[in-house]
């Protein structure tokens, strides 16, 4: 079955939604899927064998499904025509986009808010996709194991580092969200004062912070305890995180990212809520502070416990 499958959405909700096609496949016998989502996150689900196809829904032609005219472009109307199913979680309160996707030839067609609706707003983003579409509920304590698994770079050697580096990111896309960026310093100087390598991860939203920590650690200990990986492809991340023993993050895409790859994950979590948004996956630890609006209460010495109680197993290379 010819699946269109549209998600708009940030990175973390975006491989939140990977899961969910993941369970989709194993129900419905593997349907050809077209993914159409965030630019970030498609090369990640092809590379996990979860897409057929993909498009970025924020190229102008996916405008045209809101149009109260229709849909026109003739090269949209064409790749609808050949989808049997359209899902999409997002804004529809008028029914215009499926109205849209009917009129284009799609059989069945299956729209369901972004959010989770009043009265199920405590629900996981990934269970209550599922239960949109009929799926068994989703474990998000799991492994998640897609149809492939990423290769990562140097496989079976570590070249680069020596021995295998704890990943950290600092940043995240909503600055409330942030472990603030002295306890970060604090970390890993900890870290770095042990003889323990580690990779600094960094975005487009994360300069500012990784420049400070970068001016305070460098000097003391240079290129051979502190790496950095910034403004790279996301199936790039994904390759550099599974040759890390564990990945210490805020909520961000990047936490997701290395949760469902099976590396031992700290996510820090402050405002946000992690029933409804924990990273899936077995190798996860949440840490948050008493109270949730007051992240910079989460202490250094919380998280080096929560690294602590990773057994050596568990911080083995999840390849």
């Amino acid at each position: 079955m010819h699946t269109l499958i549209i998600r708009p959405g940030a990175i973390g909700d975006s491989l939140l939604t990977l899961a969910v096609i993941q369970k989709l496949r194993e129900r419905d016998r593997q349907p050809h899927v077209t993914l159409v989502g965030n630019a970030a996150v498609l090369p990640l689900a092809q590379a996990f064998g979860l897409a057929e196809a993909v498009d970025n829904y924020d190229s102008s032609r996916w405008s045209e499904l809101f149009s109260n005219a229709g849909i026109k472009s003739m090269e949209l109307r064409g790749l609808l025509g050949q989808m049997e199913r359209a899902i999409g979680w997002l804004p529809d309160p008028d029914g215009v986009v499926k109205q849209n996707l009917l009129a284009a030839g799609i059989k069945t067609v299956m729209i369901s808010p972004g959010r989770p609706p009043e009265g199920k707003h405590h629900l996981h983003r990934a269970v209550y996709m599922a239960e949109t579409l009929g799926l068994p509920p989703i474990d998000i304590t799991a492994p998640f194991i897609p149809p492939r698994r990423i290769v990562p770079l140097n496989a079976g050697t570590r070249p680069e580092y020596g021995s295998a580096p704890i990943a950290v990111h600092p940043g995240s896309a909503s600055a409330n969200k942030c472990w603030p960026v002295s306890h970060f310093l604090s970390l890993i100087d900890r870290l770095c004062s042990q003889g323990q390598p580690v990779l600094l991860l960094a975005g487009p939203a994360d300069h500012e912070r990784l420049a400070t920590l970068l001016d305070a650690l460098a000097p003391r200990y240079g290129n051979k305890m502190l790496h950095t990986l910034v403004d790279v492809p996301l199936l790039k991340v994904a390759q550099q995180l599974l040759q890390c023993q564990c990945y210490i993050g805020n909520d961000s895409g990047i936490t997701h990212l290395a949760a469902m790859l099976g590396v031992p994950t700290i996510a820090i979590f402050g405002p946000s809520d992690p029933g409804n948004w924990r990273p899936l996956g077995s190798t996860v630890k949440v840490v948050r502070p008493m109270s949730p609006h007051c992240i910079e209460q989460l202490t250094v010495d919380a998280v080096m416990k929560t690294l602590e109680t990773f057994s050596l197993e568990e911080r083995s290379m999840p390849i």
